[in-house]
Order: structure tokens, then C-alpha cells, then sequence
């Protein structure tokens, strides 16, 4: 169910075309056992700075209705979990690691 999800937003979002979502990628979904809630991960390829972030959020946040609409036309079952976004931490925690590992070779 989780996969099927992904696939159903990460090809809705590249369908609308909003610029805030440019470089936006889908990198997980995780859905409770009573396929009440699913919560959307996202990475923002080049979101580094702040105000970005904020307007990934935002923009999701404005077209998630109608990306729970696809996903309720498109997931076919009796009941389908109600979507959130969530920035996927993982790629910031990788790039904060690789930052401090680059100081280590600097310093002398």
C-alpha cells in the first residue's frame, strides 16, 4: 500500500507543475495498519536555504487536497489513508555529516 501511494503522489506532483515543487522528490511513504493516515516523506534537492523549505511545505500543503483526491481515485480499496507531508530528514543528516567530515580534513 505504502508503494502504491508513492508512486500515485510522486507521479501527481510531477503532473501539476508548480514551480516551488521543481526538484521534489517523494522518498517514502509509511501508512498506520488501519490505512487511516500515510505520511509522505519529501526531499527538496537544493532546499537548503530556509525560505525554500517553506515554500516546499506550503505548496504541498495547498495542493494536498487535491492529491488526496488522485490518491483516493487512483488507490482502489474501500478505505484510503489520509495523506501528510513530512520532509524527509535523512538527506539533511547526510549532508550535515559530510559537511563535518569535510572540516575534519581541513583542519590540520
Amino acid at each position: 500500500m505504502a508503494e502504491l501511494v508513492r508512486e500515485v503522489v510522486a507521479s501527481e506532483l510531477e503532473r501539476i507543475g508548480d514551480e516551488r515543487l521543481d526538484l521534489v522528490t517523494v522518498t517514502g511513504v509509511t501508512v498506520d495498519g488501519s490505512l487511516e493516515h500515510a505520511v509522505v516523506y519529501y526531499s527538496a534537492i537544493q532546499a537548503e536555504a530556509e525560505e525554500r523549505l517553506d515554500a516546499v511545505a506550503e505548496a504541498l500543503e495547498e495542493l494536498r487536497w487535491r492529491i488526496q483526491q488522485v490518491v483516493n481515485r487512483e488507490v482502489r480499496l474501500r478505505k484510503t489513508p489520509q495523506i501528510e507531508f513530512r520532509p524527509d530528514e535523512a538527506l539533511a543528516a547526510g549532508l550535515r555529516v559530510e559537511e563535518i567530515l569535510r572540516g575534519l580534513d581541513d583542519e590540520p
